[in-house]
């Protein structure tokens, strides 16, 4: 294992800057037409509360209580905080049944609502950690997990991989691909949760977990792995149950490189937290 203790390296302003201009204009264009399209990305009704519970409620609540409550304790403030503002009762119970119960559909609505937020704070530019580990490689196959909207699905794509990816928010997938199209590029794209992904066998040179984590078992995305392949995986600490967590996550690989250094997330409100950054091969 190799964990880099120097200063990670500077990337180069010339490729932040092309992508800037390549990407800027088509993007601003893209959401207004999307947004145009109402409910048409898989957005239901049932779930509309989560958006304002995510990205105002919860939010708020973990950053007076120093990021330290549990699901439940949360969930207990925000009953009360519903019961105050003078929300029914079979209305709370409705919330909190799909709050502890519908995890995964809640999150594939909200992300949907997310990408189309103009106001949305998360970094639109590709991943600075890929982008230095994926420097002077020769491209293949790669595959973007939870690909989002596609910020780095199409960095790779402009580089010259053949790209694959999916994520379970439909408009996060509508966005890559239009924009990948309107770029000249293309992205094989799925908008499936993990579970109904076809991984396959020794397809990928490259797996990206990017601010993701697998939600099906970790040896079903190896399989997919050639011999050789690298898994490139950031993440916050609070992603794992313990620090050293995502080292086990990949015992079958060889590590070549782990850190964990305190830098502003990608996501998380552009906010300062604990980082884990990993780079795995397959032999």
């Amino acid at each position: 294992m190799t964990r880099r203790l120097k200063k990670r390296g500077s990337v180069d302003p010339k490729i932040c800057k092309q992508w800037s201009a390549r990407s800027a204009a088509t993007l601003a264009l893209l959401l207004a037409t999307l947004l145009c399209a109402g409910r048409a990305f898989g957005q239901k009704p049932e779930c509309e509360f989560y958006y304002e519970y995510r990205t105002v409620f919860l939010e708020k609540v973990q950053e007076e209580n120093h990021w330290s409550l549990t699901n439940e304790q949360v969930f207990e403030k925000y009953a009360a905080k519903l019961k105050s503002d003078g929300i029914s009762e079979s209305e709370i119970a409705r919330r909190l049944r799909l709050l502890r119960t519908e995890h995964a559909a809640l999150d594939s609505d909200y992300y949907s609502r997310y990408y189309l937020d103009s106001n949305a704070n998360f970094n639109h530019a590709p991943n600075r950690f890929l982008m230095e580990m994926v420097k002077g490689l020769q491209p293949g196959v790669a595959l973007d997990y939870g690909m989002g909207q596609g910020r780095n699905s199409i960095y790779l794509a402009s580089l010259g991989w053949q790209v694959w990816g999916f994520d379970p928010a439909e408009a996060g997938v509508a966005i890559a691909q239009r924009q990948a199209k309107d770029l000249g590029l293309t992205l094989h794209m799925a908008a499936v949760p993990d579970s109904e992904y076809d991984f396959g066998k020794e397809r990928f040179d490259l797996i990206l977990f990017s601010w993701t984590m697998p939600l099906v078992p970790i040896q079903k995305v190896l399989d997919s792995l050639k011999p050789g392949g690298i898994v490139v995986m950031e993440c916050g600490t609070d992603f794992l149950r313990s620090r050293n967590a995502m080292l086990h996550l990949f015992d079958s690989l060889e590590i070549k490189h782990y850190e964990i250094v305190r830098d502003k997330s990608d996501w998380e409100g552009r906010r300062e937290v604990d980082i884990i950054r990993l780079v795995a091969k397959k032999q």
